[in-house]
């Protein structure tokens, strides 16, 4: 990068979409409807939960339980009841204390971040595909500290250089070691590692007390479409839960393969799978901090593969916020972005800004979805950046302009007057500065030569701040006591 870039304060930057710009996707007799087929699935069919802790639950709560079948069937009173006790508005605490850098869920703005968990890495050095370590683990979570736009932190990749047990254990670290912003993690779905993890949240948070009132890390769990539950998934939601720590169900359905083969029949099946996890988790730990979450895929009728982009798969994300919504819970989704193989291309391009813009205007919580690429699975360093720039134009069309006797400039227009020009101007000086800063998509060079193709720009970025960015270390204190509860789970789950 030039001279003139310098490492910043980590910040956050929440969009606020204008209300003007927002959008309904579904009608409010459409959510009804959605809202009624679901309850009718879960009285009439129900799901699976194969956890007797969990059928005990519904049954003594009034649910009819087959105990053989490992059914449930919930009725809607009860489901209401259930969903109606969790909160809809809550915090997700900043790893080093910093209030202004919490993701506050109020329903106010809208908080995107980095996609995970990818599974594969295209080495920023040698650029040859390799398996993804720790590393670029915490490699990742610099980069989403230093960019305004990642207001929490999802592990982008995978840790495989750990045992499997350990995996999600040390991709929370990688994430509490190297970035100040919230630790999203959906690897943690068995109990054991789970209770290592919020141990360590303690440790991050300083108390009890804290890691509810400000939770830095969160989980996300997913029931198995059609209608199934996850046994250690679930045990590992009721561990954050129990500690305050706020729990995200999102069902991943392949509309076509394992939903029915239309967006309304996916909302009905995702969004019965989704209550019922949210029911199971509020009677056990009434009044814990859950969302609710929907990242599907459509089946390619042709390969029998799946797709994330698809114009179903914006259909599906647009009309999330809403149906959340409609039960007064946070809502996470996407935007569809992920299939394009490699960055830079008019594919990913799309994706990552028309359909983005179209989703952020239906008003979900939190959009995690950048910087993964084959269907979520590959780790380009530059994708992550490509996007970021992308996005902050989402944001302006999203956010608007402020029309004040300021902006309108009339005094300005009228001290020009006819024939004149602006370019002396305090008023030109002020604002240029806040309306135009150069970045990958507004390079400066004084020979046309000299200008870069844009992806080769955002690689070079990447790895500048790799090299100068230096986000806020752990107190020496926590990372002894973090280091002690790694060793700890070493002892017991390897």
């Amino acid at each position: 990068m030039n001279s003139s870039n310098q490492a910043e304060k980590a910040s956050i930057s929440p969009i606020r979409v204008k209300p003007d710009m927002r959008i309904k996707f579904l009608s409010d007799q459409d959510v009804e409807k959605i809202h009624q087929a679901t309850m009718d699935v879960l009285e009439k069919t129900g799901v699976r939960f194969p956890s007797e802790k969990a059928l005990k639950t519904f049954a003594d709560a009034g649910a009819d339980v087959d105990f053989e079948k490992q059914i449930v069937k919930i009725p809607p009173d009860l489901l209401m009841k259930t969903i109606a006790r969790a909160p809809r508005s809550y915090t997700m605490g900043s790893t080093r204390g910093r209030t202004e850098m919490d993701v506050l869920l109020n329903g106010n703005q809208t908080y995107l971040a980095n996609a995970g968990t990818g599974m594969a890495t295209i080495d920023i050095d040698t650029r040859l595909r390799r398996e993804s370590v720790k590393q670029d683990v915490a490699d990742m979570a610099k980069i989403a500290d230093y960019l305004p736009f990642c207001s929490f932190y999802w592990p982008m990749v995978s840790a495989h250089d750990v045992p499997t047990p350990m995996m999600p254990i040390h991709e929370v670290d990688a994430g509490f070691s190297n970035t100040e912003k919230h630790v999203h993690i959906i690897s943690s779905v068995k109990e054991g590692p789970s209770r290592y993890i919020a141990e360590m949240a303690k440790v991050i948070a300083g108390s009890d007390e804290i890691r509810k009132e400000r939770p830095p890390v969160s989980v996300l769990i997913c029931p198995v479409s059609p209608l199934n539950q996850d046994s250690d998934s679930l045990e590992a939601g009721l561990v954050y839960a129990k500690a305050g720590l706020p729990v995200g169900v999102a069902t991943m359905p392949t509309l076509g393969a394992t939903s029915p083969a239309s967006v309304p029949g996916t909302f009905v099946q995702g969004n019965a799978e989704i209550l019922s996890t949210i029911s199971y988790i509020q009677l056990v730990y009434p009044g814990a901090p859950c969302y609710y979450s929907f990242f599907s895929v459509t089946m390619n009728p042709i390969t029998g593969g799946s797709m994330s982009s698809s114009r179903m798969q914006h259909q599906l994300h647009a009309g999330i916020s809403q149906i959340g919504h409609f039960y007064n819970l946070p809502v996470m989704c996407g935007f569809g972005s992920g299939d394009s193989r490699e960055p830079g291309t008019w594919r990913h391009g799309k994706e990552s800004s028309v359909d983005a813009l179209f989703v952020l205007q239906t008003c979900p919580d939190m959009i995690p979805n950048m910087g993964l690429n084959e269907l979520y699975t590959l780790l380009y360093h530059e994708s992550i950046i490509l996007e970021n720039e992308v996005i902050n134009s989402v944001k302006a069309m999203a956010e608007g302009v402020i029309v004040d006797d300021y902006s309108l400039a009339v005094d300005e227009i009228n001290s020009v007057g006819p024939g004149g020009h602006y370019l002396s101007s305090r008023y030109t000086m002020e604002n240029m500065r806040k309306l135009w800063k150069p970045d990958i998509a507004h390079q400066w060079a004084a020979d046309l030569n000299d200008f870069k193709d844009p992806r080769e720009m955002a690689l070079e970025k990447a790895r500048w701040i790799l090299k100068n960015h230096k986000p806020i270390p752990l107190e020496d204190r926590k990372r002894a006591e973090i280091d002690k509860i790694i060793k700890a789970a070493e002892k017991e789950l390897i």
